[in-house]
């Protein structure tokens, strides 16, 4: 798949600005009271036409004429007409914005966002980093409506926040945006880093309700581009934000001043200048191993397939909802075999499941892989992490608690134990029983997926085992239906794990 770099988003900003002022789209903002005139003013600056409304009585009708949605959440006597307005929106198929304000803060903000979350379809998300960290994952420091010293964005943390903001892009479907020092922007397939804006953006109050505000009107006039969208008001925002701050400077003034300049910048600009001092990054990162990327792990064998193509049946069981790919080869010529990593990595990408390869570091960095997978003998005498680097999955095969516990060690981000059952694919390997997995799961704090004679009829057996999932090889590939086959199979696993 070939990497953009972010230009492509870059050369469209000129015309997502034009798009706004010509289309004029009405964005109807449920906001903060204390940010409300802001928000407005913000809008028209823009280009694009504000509606207040927020009463129960009249949001859905509102929300179903509107061009954009904004939800801001500084206020929560508002979310009852949030879920009202939401459906609607929804309904009509306009772009629905999430300002998840204070969310993790108090009892009635986690209640509120979670139902939010539950019952409406959001197009973006934005919040700070601690706002969207306790979406992503319900937990997270606040301080206020500001995101905790341990959660602010650096330089040596910002692909963390990337992984952070795709996974719950994923989850929800919504382009989802992290503001801070690096502005973090992230779809289901990209992840965007901005490094525009000023200091004093934080020293004035709503600077976070106004962009988020703004995203509405990007999305009003620009509704099947929205993480472009999404990009370019980030982008306009920073560098409004860096104008405002040299002319406030110049005039020796403060903060009232900037916020005025600020919003004054957002009507002025015009797109090339905003694509000339943009500075974007486009980040490029793996998949991750996780627990939830364990449950189905399905290795290749071409063994089985008679007339057909790996890259064909290895989609359909991706297709399926195998949760995670390792290409297996033991015969191919190294070309051959590149070539055949290249294709299945693509394949993986395209349905976000993580994909290594097996035993061959060179094959698995060469091919554009998320990782490589080795056992025991390949570790010995040789620094595999940092053959492969940081950002790349490392899986390692082990067999006891002895050699789990040196998985970890050696950097491992998840461990395949096995075998558990007998299996063809490793006649001499010695089976290990239901207390042997019990200990090693124990002896670990990293992702432990079962390898070795599983199938549909005895991973049951696996129960309690503390196991993270499966990994099986002729339980898909061997079958004559395999996107059935690992319907069924996750089931199966689901059952298990439950």
């Amino acid at each position: 798949m070939e990497k953009k770099n972010g230009q492509d988003i870059l050369a469209l900003i000129p015309k997502l600005m034009e798009n706004i002022k010509a289309k004029e789209p009405v964005v109807q903002a449920i906001t903060n009271f204390v940010t409300v005139n802001d928000c407005a003013n913000i809008i028209l600056a823009a280009g694009a036409s504000p509606t207040m409304a927020h009463e129960a009585a009249e949001v859905a009708e509102v929300a179903s004429v509107v061009q954009a949605l904004v939800m801001n959440m500084g206020t929560m006597e508002d979310v009852k007409a949030m879920l009202i307005a939401g459906k609607a929106a929804n309904e009509a198929g306009v772009p629905v914005v999430l300002d998840p304000v204070a969310v993790g803060a108090t009892k009635l903000r986690r209640d509120g966002g979670k139902e939010l979350l539950e019952k409406v379809k959001f197009s973006v998300i934005r919040g700070n980093a601690s706002e969207i960290k306790h979406l992503a994952l319900g937990a997270g420091s606040t301080r206020g409506v500001d995101a905790a010293e341990e959660d602010r964005i650096t330089e040596e943390n910002y692909r963390s926040f990337g992984y952070l903001a795709r996974d719950l892009a994923r989850r929800t479907g919504a382009v989802v945006a992290i503001s801070g020092v690096i502005d973090i922007i992230a779809s289901p397939d990209r992840v965007i880093a901005l490094r525009n804006g000023d200091a004093m953006m934080s020293r004035i109050t709503g600077s976070g309700c106004m962009l988020t505000a703004l995203m509405g009107a990007f999305c009003g006039g620009n509704p099947d581009r929205i993480l472009e969208a999404v990009v370019c008001a980030v982008s306009l925002m920073g560098v409004s934000g860096e104008f405002a701050k040299e002319k406030t400077d110049r005039e020796k003034a403060g903060t009232l001043t900037f916020r005025t300049h600020l919003i004054d910048y957002i009507s002025l600009l015009d797109g090339k200048t905003v694509q000339e001092r943009t500075k974007l990054e486009e980040v490029f990162l793996s998949e991750r191993a996780t627990k939830a990327s364990m449950k189905l792990y399905a290795i290749t064998d071409r063994t089985w397939l008679k007339d057909r193509t790996l890259h064909d049946v290895t989609e359909e069981i991706l297709a399926a909802g195998a949760t995670f790919l390792q290409l297996r080869e033991k015969d191919l010529d190294e070309g051959k075999f590149l070539e055949e990593a290249k294709d299945l990595a693509a394949l993986a990408k395209k349905y976000h499941v993580p994909f290594v390869v097996n035993d061959n570091i060179e094959i698995a960095l060469a091919s554009g892989a998320d990782g490589v997978h080795v056992g025991q003998s390949d570790i010995v005498g040789k620094d595999v992490r940092a053959m492969i680097g940081q950002d790349k999955i490392l899986g390692i095969s082990a067999n006891s608690v002895e050699t789990a516990v040196k998985a970890e060690e050696s950097g491992a981000d998840y461990i395949g134990v096995g075998a558990v059952f007998h299996t063809s694919t490793k006649k001499d390997a010695t089976t290990l029983s239901h207390a042997d997995l019990l200990a090693i799961c124990q002896a670990v704090h990293i992702p432990v997926v079962a390898i070795g004679g599983i199938n549909e009829t005895n991973v049951m057996e696996l129960k309690g085992s503390g196991v993270d999932g499966i990994s099986v090889i002729s339980a898909l590939y061997a079958k004559e239906n395999p996107g059935e086959a690992t319907r069924y199979l996750m089931g199966k696993v689901e059952e298990m794990l439950n």
